[in-house]
Parts: C-alpha cells; structure tokens; sequence
C-alpha cells in the first residue's frame, strides 16, 4: 500500500513520511527472514487479508476525493489504520515469542515493532497538521 499512498499523496510532508517508511519495510520484510526460520517457518510474500481489504478499500474511495487536501487527510489516515494493525501483530509476534524460544529474533521483531511505532507517530502528527490547515482554510 506504501507505494501506491507515496504516488497519491501531494502533500510534501505526507509523502515525505510514507516514502521514508516505505524504505523500514523493505528492511522490515529482510529482518523478518530470520524470524520465520527460528519458528521453522518459511517466509511468504503473501498478504494479510486484512491489510488486503484495507488496500481494496482505500481504492475504492480514492479517487472520489476532487480536493487534494482532503485526499491526503484520507491518505494519511489510511496509512496509520495500517501502522495500527501491523502493531497489533507485533505485539502478538512478540508475546508469542516470549513462550518460544526466538533467541535473536525477539530483537528483530522489537526493532521493526519499534519503527513501526515511530512511524506511526509521524502519520499521526502529518495527519493532525493536515486537519488543522483544513480547519484554518474553512474560518
């Protein structure tokens, strides 16, 4: 969905954000890896169909925003909705970790936890700027 949001959003900052995270989750796919195999798992390119649906969502709705300030407020919001579930699952990676024997890869998934984290709060602080500069435009 990164790409696609980073080709859709105009706002400097909104792409600035969703661009830099689009870079962590290519790192995140190759600290994964090693995760997998610790539980005797291979590694999959397959989607969540959850996250499917999310991105089945977004572009159905896309395209019917004509102001681009409000498109980026959706955009924004989007991404964050994604950065809550991927949380989510790593939190439940982790908990599923600590009665498994992981070894390093507990470290892996913190560390992608953690950028997800921070990656988040940036959404959310864009998000919040591109609501106010809407709520100034309308006084």
């Amino acid at each position: 969905m990164l790409p696609t949001l980073v080709g859709q959003a105009k706002s400097e900052g909104l792409v600035n954000a969703l661009a830099e995270h689009l870079e962590e989750t290519k790192e995140h796919a190759a600290r994964l890896e090693p995760v997998f195999r610790a539980v005797g798992a291979e590694p999959s390119s397959n989607f969540s169909p959850p996250v499917e649906k999310l991105a089945e969502h977004h572009d159905e709705l896309a395209s019917s925003f004509t102001d681009d300030r409000l498109a980026d407020v959706f955009h924004a919001a989007a991404a964050a909705t994604t950065e809550h579930h991927e949380l989510a699952a790593y939190e439940a990676l982790l908990r599923l970790g600590g009665m498994l024997d992981i070894g390093d890869a507990r470290e892996l998934l913190e560390h992608n936890r953690d950028e997800e984290a921070r990656a988040l709060e940036r959404l959310e602080s864009e998000l919040d700027r591109l609501v106010g500069a809407l709520a100034a435009q309308r006084h």
